[in-house]
């Protein structure tokens, strides 16, 4: 992780945070990366945004919380919160949009192609 000279994390970081909290979530569902790459689908994130709200401190223990909040088949939506477990602050909230394609970058309907990733997908929406 970059530190900056005045002790913070630097801005960039927050953004492997919700990275690492996608892949962290789509593995707790059941959807690992590997799986999803073996059977030819990828994930490529179509749109990102962060907002930071208090900045980190080096070496401040924290825990970042990645949830689905809208899936439809071929894009799917996650909302994530950076927390300092040290303050219970929040430090930064975020959003990302992903697409599910082909190798080809085509769009992949997951409901016809993999119904059960597709329910798997339902199912972590409700939570």
């Amino acid at each position: 992780m970059k530190q900056t000279k005045w002790g913070g994390v630097h801005h960039s970081n927050y953004i492997r945070f919700f990275d690492e909290a996608r892949v962290d979530y789509l593995k707790q569902a059941d959807i690992p990366f590997d799986m999803l790459e073996q059977l030819g689908i990828l994930l490529h994130t179509l749109s990102l945004n962060c907002e930071y709200k208090r900045p980190l401190v080096f070496d401040e223990p924290f825990s970042v919380y990645g949830t689905l909040v809208k899936f439809n088949g071929t894009t799917l939506e996650l909302d994530y919160r950076v927390v300092s477990e040290k303050s219970g602050e929040v430090n930064a909230i975020g959003h990302s949009l992903h697409c599910l394609t082909d190798k080809n970058m085509k769009p992949i309907r997951l409901k016809n192609k993999y119904p059960d990733i597709y329910n798997r997908f339902l199912e972590y929406l409700k939570h």
